[in-house]
């Protein structure tokens, strides 16, 4: 018979003194253990079974782990049953709950049984429900098992229980073993790797295109299935543009559902929960150096791109004019994914709310010694403690991790939003700067914003239950903490609104400094040339300062915001405490302090000042957050591109007036192209012959009239050249396949056949950001090489035969555009804007264009008819020429046998860095060093005073409590001395933070950036040739807002929170001694532990800092040839590659969350196993432990756990801000020019004469580099005139390099006035030379500053306002400026920011050589600067006016492609091949038979 206690009929729960005063009544057991979990698997299976019906099978039913699953299945049905029949006949005690719950036991258990079957072969991982339940019940009959045995059931009972208990484990551990290797398929078992795809998707898919095809309302839209791939045709698309395209991406191809080889995508529950899944990652990367390739693809969830697809859908069709539309679409588009981490953040509240009752239970145990309690309640505190802290510490990282998931799928939607904006922005908004800010900065920030976001409404909850316990232990004193909070908010929240502005103005600086960075980085050769690196680095370490300043008042609020977090708990305490005693000192017989209530209060205090410090902690990261987001709203609210209709037929415009920003630019033109052919535009500089034909691509706003567009596409080369870092080949082939026999016939007819063979590795060259490895002929050639591959039937070309020298420009004329071309020959109908009007001849109709308007129009003959005098526009070529082409097959014939070199590519042997695995130290001392040992101690010093202060306000409590004095006067005594510790302790922290955020954390920033910046600006032109733009640009922005914003408070709160665990440590080792057995064990799990997730953890946050930079990179092209990508209809194409660059990045980036989420699980239960420890001791050493220490010890450990999760949140971030200051590091040690080491300086007046000599000169791109330059010898007297001359490529830019210091010496030397420039610094040589480089040059600023950039530091003559204003006004320029400043404004303050809508490309040339004009120098170097490129007939002969006068007395060294330029010239230097061919007086050469300069000048008709 049972042995029931009188309770066991009532729900309970517990039976009071029965049955050891430790057990659950059978009431409470039979309805909460017994029907409540098996009524919600009743309830919820058939929901998946509904599911699993409409699956396959995936997995092969017939096998060892099947047939022990359905084994064990059958068993556990058959002793449900027999529980069931003894239930219904026993005589012992029963509740009237006892059968009922046995029944529903024996039903769930048939349940159980099929839904196993069905989610073994239908499921590709354990069921995660059927492992929950069979958890839930495994405990629950573990629970009602033991009672059986403690009433003394009878065997008859007990056995078959005890037998279904253990069925119920043996069958969770079944269904607990991963099933991949019992796949159907080998397709199955050895899984692609790749993108997730759902198995639901085909549906989730078809439902999208159903949806689309129903908005599509006008749109004549078909379905036709082929194969796996539905495809929709839509005609008139043009009017829902946007619309379609989302649909058009929903309708990719879609393969059979697959699982890839994605851990999360086949673990069982327990195996997610625990991050058992990322146990291999952490064995290879302890093994070996990790590479993208060794880690996790991201699951089908993550890897979906309908995701970003609606959420621009969404974002599109959202109403802009609303409050926030941003962040509605986030909410609206993510908002399960808002939701997930609900859930697990609750029961870790609840766990947490648990713990004040645990620790007063545990005091009054130890403090009641003694009393009799029963062992079992010692006991129960014990299971307690451990279940509750584990259950938090697996709530704690299920929480995380579903938040991580919330911030990959938000980054992914961001980022994909903002380059489709990009891909449909106006060209004039393309900002690199702030695309770069975007990208890098702004993105990160709501992302680091977003992650701690639960917080904020969880502290209400834990607020308003730890008042509660408050009130229960003090009484009317839980006000006075409720009071302090408010105020502390309060003033929280005013200083979150003031932070707000000044973040705004804080961006704002950081976007101007990274702009002209960008800038700067692209133009670095000009810089060289123009002498300016100097200059240049005064201006971006300016900029820098300028940035640093404008977050001083920001730091300054974050100060008080830190402060106030940071001392929550001391101000909370001492308004509690001093409440307390002053309601006690007014009341004669008011409560005293004692440990009981001390600690009761204490925990609850705990409870909610811990949450409220990092809420309000929160506070300026939140802050920060919005002001991204409203920086990324407005970016994506700006103008889109509007597409006119497309036409079938031929292309034109009618009436058509063209505008940009409003202003109007072209008015009333009407034209039309025919099929097949040859349209030239002229114009002088100015006429708006470059907005003509960006209207005919789409690129400006169509203001009247009409245009239109053929559907096809436009093969489009703009003025300003835009090449991708990519090899020769990959920037012709663009996004087209490959046809080697068309590849070689355009090589062929660009004329690059010879430049191809000419490099290391031939057409697989890189040739570096921005073409920077290139000439400016090669850079159009390749430019036009890449329009004719895609083969459009439209090639709109602005002016791309300028910059080529006249026999390759004939060359590439009659190969490409003359009658018999390859255009020709293909029917393509071409429009070129050229002022080599000499080939009007050849053009079936000529555009002329003057002042924003069509002049005339008509074939050669006609506006010869007119008069219309095209000559004036000419380029110095009679109209009398010889126009006849070149036989064009034949010679066509002859070259394109020439194998085009296919050299494999050399790449350099990766080197394994051990520093991936085990970190780097001298990135700790590179930190260190740049704050400098002042500041450094200073902050230690600080910190460590206001931690032991802390320490000894708790321990004052302790005595206070424990004090035997309770007098009036000893009362008192204790509160002021307690008030005075409390103060001394704010006091101290307040020094801390403030010196911190005003003088450690800007020291730190400049030096840094300081450091860097430095390397840049002396690095060799070698490394910035073969360094990508986007990669350096990286390292300015998201490396230095790394070191800016989180490697400071990243430190900051590592070295606060690591002491604060020591001194918790301390005390829980006074409290319970022999707790310090168990530290040398902690410290070795603890060592084990960062010995293996840091050698992995430090590889993948790397691997994240890398993946960043190829989408920025990409990103940046994109934006800065957005024309050429629309114009020849690649935004699709870019589109995917964005979307792939994006995947590799979101891989690390979420991997990175997940190991430091493991991570967090782990540190949580080495603290439960601590806990656990420290109340095991204390409950089996009760009579000998002091329980106002073991109260300390117990309150120290409630924030353990949130101290190890603070301190691995902020180490991992210290770790990825350290990863920063490695690349700044390394970056730092770039090799730098080795002139520049040079201390030697020449005399003060070199050089006096300008005499330049070169000397068995050998020279080459990089030290081990292919020499570009070959046995040089030249020498060239004061005062004369040198014309450079040759084919394109053929090395007159290089041997100009040189002369400048850019490329690498290899053999012999270059002398100036005698002296070897080798020993001259080069910041000295550049500044002596008078340079015009290729590129024209502004910087952020005036009219004023750019005429005259260099510094007094410089040591170049004073220029004064009437010599600027000279110099304007000898290259026409100062009445333009002078009309574009505002009244009563003087030219010279002009602001040239926006340079490119001021001065046309000819203008901006004519401005650069007024800056020369002033300059003070005998040698003068032109880099092919006077080319034809934008220089109409009226500017080259005012350019070549002013150099024979302005320039006069002076050496000059000019790269002439036009002869008769340079035919009054004393000498011209025909190279070829990097080496001199011929030297001499061009009157002589061209009278000379055999001479190559004669054949030059011949081929030009120019003699």
């Amino acid at each position: 018979m049972s042995a029931a206690c009188p309770s066991d009929g009532s729900f309970g729960p517990g039976v009071g003194s029965c049955r050891g005063g430790f057990d659950f009544t059978l009431g409470f057991e039979d309805s909460i253990l017994g029907v409540l979990p098996q009524a919600a698997l009743l309830l919820l299976a058939p929901i998946r079974l509904a599911t699993l019906r409409r699956r396959r099978d995936r997995v092969a039913r017939r096998s060892h782990l099947g047939f022990l699953k359905t084994a064990t299945g059958f068993a556990y049905i058959f002793s449900s049953i027999i529980l069931l029949a003894i239930w219904s006949e026993i005589d012992a005690f029963k509740t009237s709950l006892s059968v009922a719950s046995a029944a529903l036991e024996s039903t769930s258990s048939l349940l159980i049984l099929t839904l196993s079957r069905l989610e073994h072969s239908r499921a590709v991982r354990p069921s995660h429900l059927l492992q929950f339940f069979l958890l839930v019940l495994l405990l629950c009959d573990a629970v009602r098992l033991r009672t059986l045995f403690l009433m003394d059931y009878p065997a008859s009972i007990v056995t078959p229980a005890s037998i279904h208990t253990f069925l119920t484990g043996l069958l969770l551990l079944l269904e607990s073993l991963d099933k991949r290797e019992l796949f159907n398929s080998d397709g199955d078992r050895k899984l692609p790797e790749g993108r997730g795809v759902s198995t639901s998707g085909g549906g989730s898919r078809d439902g999208a295109q159903a949806s689309c095809r129903s908005d599509l309302k006008g749109a004549v839209v078909s379905t036709k299935t082929v194969g796996a791939r539905v495809l929709l045709e839509a005609r008139h698309a043009h009017t829902f543009g946007h619309r379609l395209r989302l649909c058009l991406r929903l309708s990719q191809p879609m393969p059979m559902p697959l699982y890839f080889r994605v851990p999360e995508e086949t673990i069982g529950l327990f195996g997610k929960r625990l991050f058992w899944y990322l146990n291999g990652l952490f064995k290879e990367g302890y093994g070996k150096i990790l590479k993208p390739a060794d880690l996790h693809s991201m699951d089908a969830d993550l890897a979906s791109k309908e995701r970003e697809v609606v959420f621009q859908e969404v974002w599109a069709a959202h109403d802009k004019t609303d409050k926030r539309p941003l962040l509605r679409t986030i909410i609206k588009v993510l908002w399960p994914d808002l939701l997930l981490p609900v859930l697990p953040r609750l029961i870790q509240l609840a766990t947490t709310l648990s713990q004040p009752y645990l620790i007063t239970e545990t005091i009054a145990f130890i403090e009641n010694r003694q009393t009799a309690d029963s062992v079992n309640k010692g006991y129960g505190l014990i299971a307690a403690f451990a279940l509750n802290y584990t259950i938090l510490a697996i709530a704690s990282g299920w929480s995380a991790q579903n938040m991580a998931r919330f911030l990959t799928k938000l980054r992914g939607c961001l980022i994909s939003t903002l380059y489709e904006k990009t891909l449909n922005n106006s060209s004039k908004d393309m900002d690199l700067g702030n695309a770069t800010v975007l990208m890098n900065v702004d993105v990160d920030k709501l992302i680091q914003g977003c992650k701690m976001m639960n917080e904020i409404w969880a502290t209400f909850i834990v607020t308003g239950v730890a008042m509660y316990i408050m009130y229960t232990h003090l009484g009317a004193a839980f006000f006075a903490p409720f009071l302090t909070i408010l105020v502390c908010a309060a003033v929280s929240t005013v200083i979150g609104a003031a932070m707000k502005v000044r973040q705004r103005v804080y961006a704002a600086a950081t976007e101007r400094r990274i702009t002209a960075l960008s800038y700067i980085v692209g133009n670095m050769k000009g810089v060289r040339m123009l002498g300016l690196s100097e200059t240049v680095h005064r201006l971006l370490t300016s900029l820098r300062h300028e940035e640093v300043d404008a977050s001083t008042y920001f730091r300054r609020l974050i100060v008080w915001v830190t402060l106030i977090s940071n001392v929550m708990f001391q101000l909370t305490t001492v308004a509690t405490y001093v409440t307390f005693a002053v309601i006690a000192l007014a009341k004669d017989n008011g409560a005293s302090l004692n440990l009981k209530n001390l600690y009761g209060s204490l925990s609850a205090l705990k409870l909610f000042t811990t949450p409220l410090e990092s809420a309000l902690q929160l506070v300026p990261q939140i802050q920060v957050a919005y002001a991204s987001l409203e920086r990324i709203e407005s970016f994506l609210k700006g103008q889109l591109i509007m597409t006119e209709p497309y036409s079938e037929s031929n292309s034109g415009i009618d009436a058509a007036t063209f505008a940009i920003d409003s202003q109007l630019l072209f008015f009333e033109a009407t034209t039309h192209f025919a099929s097949g052919t040859f349209t030239m535009v002229v114009g002088k500089v100015g006429s708006g012959k470059s907005i003509l034909l960006r209207s005919l691509v789409g690129e400006t706003e169509l203001v009247s009239g009409h245009l239109k567009h053929p559907s096809s596409g436009i093969a489009f080369c703009d003025q300003q050249v835009w090449l991708r870092n990519a090899t020769v080949r990959d920037n012709i082939i663009g996004e087209d396949g490959f046809d080697e026999k068309w590849y070689r016939k355009v090589l062929w007819g660009c004329s690059l056949l010879q430049d191809i063979r000419e490099m290391k590795q031939g057409d697989r060259t890189s040739i570096g950001s921005k073409g920077i490895s290139l000439s400016g002929g090669q850079k159009n050639r390749l430019s036009l090489a890449r329009a004719l591959y895609a083969r459009k039937p439209i090639l709109v070309i602005d002016d791309m035969l300028a910059g080529l020298d006249n026999r390759t420009e004939k060359l590439v004329f009659n190969r490409v555009f003359a009658h018999g071309g390859i255009l020709h020959q293909s029917g393509t109908t071409v429009i070129l804007a050229s002022h080599a009007t000499h080939y009007v001849r050849q053009s079936d109709r000529v555009i002329v264009v003057s002042n924003g308007r069509i002049d005339e129009q008509g074939t050669y003959q006609e506006l010869i008819e007119k008069n219309v005098d095209l000559w004036k526009l000419n380029d110095g070529e009679t109209p009398d020429s010889d126009e006849r082409s070149e036989r064009v097959t034949s010679i066509y014939e002859d070259e394109t046998d020439i194998v085009v070199p296919n050299r494999p590519v050399v790449s350099a042997e990766e080197e394994e860095d051990i520093a991936r695995q085990s970190g780097d130290r001298r990135s700790l001392l590179f930190f260190m060093k740049a704050v400098g040992t002042k500041h450094m101690t200073i902050s230690c010093l600080t910190l460590v005073a206001g931690i032991v202060l802390q320490q000894i306000q708790y321990l004052w409590l302790k005595w206070w409590a424990e004090a035997d004095d309770k007098s009036r006067a000893g009362t008192i005594r204790q509160l002021y001395l307690f008030i005075i510790v409390t103060a001394m302790n704010i006091f101290a922290f307040l020094v801390y933070f403030a010196h911190y955020a005003l003088w450690f954390q800007p020291k730190l920033s400049l030096n840094m950036h300081a450091r860097q910046l430095a390397a840049l600006m002396r690095a060799r032109f070698s490394f910035l040739v073969s360094t990508d733009i986007g990669s350096i640009t990286n390292r300015f922005s998201q490396d230095i807002m790394l070191v800016d914003l989180q490697l400071p408070i990243a430190w900051l709160n590592v070295t606060f929170e690591v002491l604060v665990t020591i001194s918790s440590i301390i005390i829980m080792t006074i409290a319970t001694p022999p707790v310090a057995a168990t530290i040398p064990v902690l410290g070795v799990v603890g060592y084990c532990i960062q010995r293996v997730y840091l050698r992995t953890s430090r590889q993948v946050r790397l691997m994240d800092l890398e993946a960043k930079a190829p989408p920025c990179t990409h990103f940046l092209e994109t934006m800065a040839g957005i024309v050429t990508v629309r114009a020849f209809g690649w935004s699709e194409a870019y589109r995917k590659r964005n979307e792939k660059l994006l995947d590799q990045s979101q891989i690390p980036f979420y991997l990175l969350a997940a190991i430091q989420n493991w991570l967090t699980l782990v540190l949580e239960l080495v603290v439960a196993g601590m806990v656990t420890a420290l109340v095991g001791f204390a409950v089996g050493l009760r009579n000998k432990i002091d329980p106002g220490y073991l109260g300390l010890a117990l309150i120290s450990a409630m924030d353990l756990g949130i101290n190890f999760r603070i301190i691995i949140i902020y180490w991992t971030e210290l770790e990825t801000s350290l990863s920063a200051v490695v690349r700044i590091l390394q970056f730092s040690a770039t090799p730098a020019e080795q002139q520049e080491l040079n201390t030697v300086e020449p005399p003060e007046l070199w050089p006096k004469h300008g005499s330049v000599s070169f000397s068995n000169l050998a020279a080459s791109y990089t030290e081990d580099g292919k020499r570009v330059l070959n046995d040089i010898n030249l020498s060239i007297h004061p005062g004369e005139k040198i014309g450079l001359c040759g084919r394109t490529g053929s090395g007159k830019s290089s041997l100009v390099a040189t002369l400048f210091g850019l490329l690498h010496q290899r053999e012999g030397q270059i002398s100036i006035d005698g002296i070897p420039t080798a020993e001259v610094p080069l910041s000295v040589l550049r500044s002596k030379i008078i340079a015009l480089p290729q590129e024209p040059l502004f910087l952020k600023g005036t009219v004023r500053y750019n005429l005259t950039p260099w510094t007094l530091e410089d040591k170049r003559p004073l220029v004064s306002e009437e010599q600027m204003k000279n110099a304007l006004q000898q290259v026409q320029l100062w009445d333009k400026l002078s009309g574009a400043a505002e009244a009563g404004q003087s030219a010279l303050d002009l602001n040239l920011d926006n340079v490119d809508s001021l001065l046309s490309q000819g203008e901006r040339q004519l401005f650069c050589l007024s800056r020369a004009i002033l300059m003070d120098g005998k040698i003068v170097v032109l880099d092919e600067a006077t080319s034809r490129n934008s220089v109409d007939a009226h500017t080259d002969a005012l350019m070549q006016r002013i150099l024979r006068t302005a320039f006069a007395d002076r050496t000059i060294i000019a790269i002439a492609h036009r002869l008769d330029t340079i035919l009054d010239f004393d000498h011209v230097v025909v190279m070829d091949a990097g080496s001199v061919v011929e030297v001499g007086p061009p009157e002589r050469l061209v009278q000379t038979e055999g001479s190559l300069f004669r054949a030059l000048v011949e081929s030009q008709k120019v003699a």
